[in-house]
């Protein structure tokens, strides 16, 4: 196998490299967006973050004409219409983070803590995101979460908003009716993979195939077995 086709199984490998593009995207990708995102602003929005904010009609069509207008020429620049737009929302939640954390988020940070509207929760979570070392996915969770009433601070010393209580465990109730139908189903199943297997050669299944196959055929005899003991001791209908 050549040296570009081996799998790579760790990227602990790349970790320095990783480092140093994450640093260059926190500088230069970050800089060359938030500074797109204030132009924009300037230009169709008077600068003014409420005004982007209210995405009052004639304001926001001067914008979306712009964008697709010039849709080819922002591409050259590598900014779709909606990247575009993303450099305003970058350009705004940056504006309103806490200056202590701004050069420690990247982009895709940025982009989503503009989701959050609350400036408190957006502070928390952008603190809680450079002290965790969250990559974007586990952002987004977070945010995920704050949305829904969950998100909590796990630390005792500056506590958050604690999770609501989980629901009390409830056993499933199933219909018998319905249930009966299951099984019925199952076994009818179970009689067209046992037509399915006469009709494939056997002799071709690999050891561990074979192993496979015996174990779930034994594990569901038991079960089945199970079943008819549970079934014969069940009481009939009428019976007390």
């Amino acid at each position: 196998m050549s040296e570009l086709a081996q799998p790579i199984s760790s990227t602990d490998e790349f970790a320095d490299l990783l480092e140093d593009l994450r640093q260059l995207s926190k500088g230069m990708l970050l800089a060359f967006r938030l500074a797109v995102g204030q132009r924009l602003l300037d230009r169709f929005y008077d600068g003014k973050i409420a005004a982007y904010r209210d995405q009052s009609p004639d304001k926001d069509a001067s914008f979306t004409r712009f964008a697709q207008t010039c849709r080819q020429e922002l591409a050259d620049l590598g900014l779709s219409p909606s990247v575009a737009r993303q450099c305003i929302v970058a350009h705004v939640t940056w504006q309103l983070l806490p200056p202590s954390v701004r050069d420690q988020l990247l982009l895709s940070h940025v982009v989503e803590l503009g989701r959050i509207g609350d400036p408190t929760a957006r502070a928390r979570l952008a603190m809680d995101t450079t002290l965790n070392h969250w990559n974007v996915g586990q952002l987004k969770d977070a945010i995920d979460r704050e949305h829904a009433g969950q998100y909590y601070d796990t630390d005792p010393s500056t506590p958050g908003t604690q999770p609501p209580p989980l629901p009390a465990a409830t056993a499933p109730h199933h219909q018998p009716g319905r249930l009966v139908t299951q099984l019925h189903k199952a076994a009818t199943d179970l009689g067209e993979w046992q037509a399915a297997w006469r009709s494939i050669d056997a002799s071709k299944l690999r050891g561990g195939q074979k192993a496979k196959l015996a174990g779930a055929l034994q594990a569901l005899k038991a079960k089945v077995a199970e079943l008819e003991a549970e079934l014969s001791a069940a009481p009939e209908v009428g019976e007390e």
